[in-house]
């Protein structure tokens, strides 16, 4: 089973009704693990600085290589324990902002990512 320690709309940990660290069971879990991997710069994490997006490199260096982005957030979101496979990413690009959409399959089921 997966389980991880839950977050609420402020990536922030918060106590359950039980009085405990709530905490985040299967989909939710998994969304909650991809949307956070999502996010994750390359280089960030200082035990695995090989992992995560190089959103600097391919998005805010001028001239945004969102194919290459595309292609980075797919390899991400499939390393993530439990995600089967990623069905589509529509990207978006207005005024500065770049966003997606990433529709993905998990063993629990289907889910969608927003950043």
């Amino acid at each position: 089973m997966t389980l991880v320690l839950a977050v609420d709309g402020s990536n922030d940990l918060y106590v359950g009704v039980d009085g405990s660290l709530a905490t985040a069971t299967q989909l939710r879990a998994v969304m909650q693990a991809a949307q956070q991997a999502a996010q994750t710069q390359f280089g960030e994490m200082i035990y695995a600085v090989d992992q995560g997006i190089p959103s600097f490199d391919v998005v805010w260096n001028g001239a945004p290589n969102l194919a290459q982005f595309d292609a980075f957030l797919r390899r991400t979101l499939l390393a993530v324990p439990d995600v089967v496979g990623v069905e589509s990413i529509d990207i978006a690009r207005a005024n500065g902002v770049v966003s997606y959409v990433a529709r993905i399959q998990t063993s629990f089921g289907p889910g969608v990512l927003n950043g």
